[in-house]
């Protein structure tokens, strides 16, 4: 049996573990299972990250996620 033992701030270093990987906890009977959190969601459900650049004489965002002509319309239909 492997043991892990905790600092003096409750910090326990796992080495399997990823860093900033999350796990759930139970407390039951004095034990204490840890299990990994896994965030379930598809590519296209994550926010697209932007940035700025400047071409020539416009400043244009660029995504890391193709844009569909659908999304464009969609975006555009909230305007007057």
């Amino acid at each position: 049996m492997k043991t892990i033992t905790a600092d003096n701030q409750k910090r326990v270093r796992l080495p399997d573990c990823k860093p900033r990987q999350v796990f759930s906890y139970k407390n039951e009977d004095g034990t204490v299972t840890l299990t990994p959190v896994v965030e379930v969601r598809s590519p296209r459900e994550r926010p697209a990250k932007v940035r700025l650049e400047k071409r020539g004489r416009y400043t244009v965002g660029v995504t890391d996620q193709p844009i569909s002509i659908e999304a464009i319309k969609e975006a555009l239909a909230e305007f007057p």
